[in-house]
């Protein structure tokens, strides 16, 4: 090799070193400003997320006209705030954000007229909404975050309300007497609604608003649930002391259980695998397996005292359910003036909650 050679090489090899040096120089320097990049926003997440909150019960008060605001994690009352007169029931936006309630009123000649909508985060009222002659709301159930249906004793009928207008878009007569709560299957295709005065269930389909069939249940059917996996209706006929169990494929009653006194309200765990039943003149949670049917445990609720004599010294008078989603299910105990917590796992009572007088609708927002 020739020294010129060496020295065209020299200045090729110096070249390429250089130009890769200042290539790894570049690469580095790219690399720091995505890594400070990451950390400021891992650090504006920090900043700007609010802390997450604990999930919150609401428990609608027939004995005075109010809601109570409850944190599950230990317990504690946030708010009560006032509602419209007699509230029944209470459902959460599918956001989690807004509780609607639906204000009964004390009986047909003095029916309520209103919902009231509470903004769950701020604990606060939101807004109230006037029904004008769909009086007497009591089932509720959002469609979207923007609209719900409710029950209307006055008309007996499933009623959609866009809650943002406060414009009803139409009513969905049932043809029965007491029209008192309804449940959807997945999609809002069908709509099962149970008329107390009547003894029956109504199979709506929801999406042409037409009636598929009227089922005959039992004396005061009112406690209505659809199992998660669809497979199943459930319904409590409170003077007849059964529970009905529909195939909402067939439209037919497959079997009735038997000997539970006052069976008021129903409600499938997350799993669909359990019928749970509240008995109020049992004092007891009645449990039974999809499978068979079988009775394969009964909750014993009478762990909290009596809160009030003027109901009698009778046993806590289970009645309205809510399945959480850790799988737990909440009961309300009427005349303790207390919630429940059940836990699927073992059947037994692990935690009580206080409300206001006569706790009847609840629901989680978590």
């Amino acid at each position: 090799m020739t020294g010129s050679q060496e020295a065209v090489n020299e200045r090729i090899s110096g070249g390429t070193t250089q130009f890769t040096t200042q290539q790894t120089k570049k690469r580095e320097q790219q690399n720091i400003t995505k890594c400070n990049r990451g950390v400021l926003t891992i650090l504006a997440s920090i900043i700007i997320s609010p802390a997450p909150k604990a999930p919150t019960l609401l428990a609608l008060n027939k004995g005075d006209n109010t809601v109570s605001i409850i944190n599950l994690q230990n317990g504690t009352k946030i708010k009560t705030l006032p509602t419209g007169p007699n509230p029944n029931e209470v459902a959460i936006s599918p956001d989690g954000t807004v509780a609607a309630i639906s204000d009964m009123g004390a009986n047909p000649t003095d029916p309520g007229r209103t919902i009231t909508l509470v903004d769950v985060p701020a604990a606060k009222i939101k807004s109230t909404i006037a029904i004008d002659a769909h009086g007497m709301p009591h089932g509720i159930t959002w469609l979207t975050n923007d609209r719900l249906v409710f029950t209307s004793h006055v008309t007996d009928s499933l009623v959609e309300l866009d809650v943002k207008s406060g414009k009803i878009l139409r009513a969905i007569p049932t043809e029965q007497k007491g029209t008192h709560l309804a449940v959807f299957d997945k999609g809002f295709r069908n709509a099962f609604a149970v008329n107390a005065f009547s003894g029956t269930v109504t199979a709506i389909d929801f999406k042409k608003g037409t009636i598929r069939k009227q089922i005959p249940t039992g004396d005061r059917a009112e406690g209505i649930a659809i199992s998660p996996d669809n497979k199943w209706v459930s319904c409590g006929n409170l003077g007849a002391n059964t529970v009905s169990i529909i195939d909402p494929a067939t439209l037919e009653v497959t079997r009735n259980l038997t000997g539970i006194g006052a069976p008021i309200r129903t409600v499938f765990t997350a799993d669909s695998q359990h019928l749970l039943v509240s008995s109020v003149s049992g004092g007891t949670v009645e449990v039974f397996s999809t499978k068979d049917w079988t009775k394969v445990a009964s909750v014993d609720l009478k762990q909290k005292p009596i809160a009030d004599e003027r109901y009698g010294k009778q046993w806590p008078a289970p009645m309205n359910f809510w399945v959480r989603k850790n799988g737990n299910v909440l009961v309300v105990l009427v005349t303790s003036h207390a919630v429940a917590e059940i836990d699927p796992q073992t059947w037994r009572v692990v935690k009580t909650y206080d409300t206001g007088p006569v706790p009847d609708g609840i629901a989680v927002a978590e």
